[in-house]
């Protein structure tokens, strides 16, 4: 059964140009990279539209089980490429509002 990592934080206000632009390259990124993605099941996107807090985004990414989850964090993070993204994710990310989870179904 999988298992979701469920991450949420809110951009600084005056960063989401610089944070578009990141999420871009991201994306490129990724679809440059898939042996480094190989085995994640899943990624979702969201931005909170309504609510509190406003503007919160949403990331989940599903994987076979948390061995996997660890082996695959691993592998992607190890890359410079991936590694630079990560450093400038964080300092446009508000950093009380970062937080991650792991998630897995019950029914």
């Amino acid at each position: 059964m999988s298992i979701i990592m469920v991450e949420t934080y809110v951009v600084h206000a005056d960063k989401s140009t610089e944070f578009t632009t990141l999420l871009n390259e991201f994306l490129k990124f990724k679809k440059a990279h898939p042996q480094l993605f190989k085995g994640v099941k899943s990624w979702k996107f969201y931005k909170q539209d309504y609510g509190q807090p406003a503007g919160m985004y949403v990331e989940m990414w599903e994987y076979e089980n948390l061995a996997q989850l660890e082996e695959i964090d691993k592998r992607i993070f190890s890359d410079e490429g991936m590694k630079k993204i990560s450093t400038a994710f964080h300092k446009l990310v508000e950093p009380s509002t970062f937080s991650a989870t792991i998630w897995s179904k019950v029914a």
